[in-house]
């Protein structure tokens, strides 16, 4: 596959938006998967989630989400964040009660530009522990009828939140009649469950290269996590993913006050259980993310901030190669297929992996043998569950 001229971001380094740069971020292999069942057992939280994506959407009509959670310790409340393909940040709407552990949200209807919708589900149990979905994607198919999802009357506003001290004018890839609203500090959930980074200099756009100034600008005043974790009382009880093999869970920890590494953006993850594979576990235990335990395979996913995202697998060798097998998805382009090899280094925490075609990723991976997190100094966000 041929890869454009690279491009320089403000340090100097190369910023490669080929297909390779388009290594990873929340695109899922749910469409494989019809009713999945996830659960977060970590931290004392007892949340499970049960949601069946629904196929497409077609512009214009307003969409309706369902998802079932449940909470030994009781469900103080559900949420579903959102965006459109392109945008930076993350709006929600609250989802209602509609029967025993059942709860629907509606969003806004898409405008006829918006190919694709990023969302997320957030529950926050009685005992103040956040726990969140990974993100899933719908894709338009102007070629369809308006689904049962979306057969909803279009009366009325729809009110959004987001948890920036700023709330955009009107909120762009939706055509609806949407009012945006700026929660208090003391709700902010989704900054305690890391769905909002805040960026420290709000001039340096290669903290967020494709965002508007306005949402960079925006992102800059954004609450801090341990000051979101003080404001609310909670801490976050989990991330969940999806794999090839199965559902695992990560849980995010340390969470709270005073945690200098947390409010800089950085958070440590653990394993909570379930997930499969081969390598780097004892009976499925997690252990220390070694240059050992990360041999074998790994479902990967990830997003640039050139709004790439891919999905697919990967196998760390025991030699320092590794090999690979990717679906890239550029911001509306068809999908594209990739396989290749690479080398790998694990310094530490460090790790670079670099493509046959030349492509590097150097970043901090944070995690176990059973999940990590890496986030690399071009921009990427590489999700890797066993």
């Amino acid at each position: 596959m041929q890869h454009p001229k690279p491009l320089k971001n403000k340090s100097g380094r190369d910023v490669n938006k080929s297909a390779f740069d388009n290594f990873f971020n929340f695109r899922l292999i749910i469409l494989l998967l019809v009713s999945t069942f996830f659960t977060v057992s970590a931290s004392a939280a007892t949340t499970t989630m049960k949601h069946t994506p629904p196929d497409y959407f077609v512009a214009d009509q307003r969409i309706q989400l369902e998802t079932q959670v449940k909470d030994d310790q009781g469900v103080k409340l559900v949420r579903c964040y959102f965006k459109a393909a392109g945008e930076a940040d993350l709006v929600f709407v609250p989802m209602v009660a509609t029967g025993s552990d059942a709860y629907t949200g509606i969003l806004p209807a898409p405008s006829t530009a918006t190919t694709q919708i990023e969302y997320l589900f957030l529950a926050v149990n009685q005992s103040n522990q956040v726990v969140r979905s990974q993100n899933f994607f719908i894709y338009k198919d102007a070629n369809q009828k308006t689904p049962a999802w979306q057969n909803i009357p279009k009366e009325g506003e729809i009110r959004v939140s987001i948890e920036l001290d700023k709330a955009p004018t009107q909120l762009m890839g939706f055509s609806d009649n949407v009012t945006i609203d700026v929660v208090e500090s003391s709700a902010r959930f989704g900054v305690v469950a890391l769905l909002y980074h805040a960026v420290t200099d709000s001039n340096d756009k290669s903290a967020g290269l494709g965002a508007s100034s306005e949402s960079v600008a925006s992102a800059a005043s954004t609450t801090s996590v341990a000051s979101a974790a003080s404001a609310t009382g909670a801490t976050s009880a989990g991330v969940i993913t999806a794999g090839a093999l199965g559902w695992s869970t990560a849980a995010i920890v340390g969470v709270g006050i005073g945690v200098a590494a947390v409010a800089g953006g950085t958070a440590a993850a653990v394993s909570g259980g379930g997930g499969g594979g081969g390598g780097g576990g004892n009976d499925g235990e997690p252990q220390d993310l070694t240059e050992k335990t990360i041999e074998g395979d790994w479902n990967v996913n990830g997003s640039s901030i050139y709004n790439w995202t891919t999905f697919g697998n990967i196998t760390f060798n025991g030699n320092g190669t590794y090999s690979y097998s990717l679906r890239d998805k550029a911001p509306d382009q068809p999908p594209s297929d990739s396989s290749g090899t690479g080398t790998w280094t694990l310094v530490g925490s460090n790790l670079t992996l670099t493509f046959d075609a030349g492509a590097v990723y150097n970043g901090t991976a944070t995690g176990d043998s059973n999940s990590f997190r890496m986030v690399s100094d071009n921009g990427w966000t590489l999700n890797f569950i066993r």
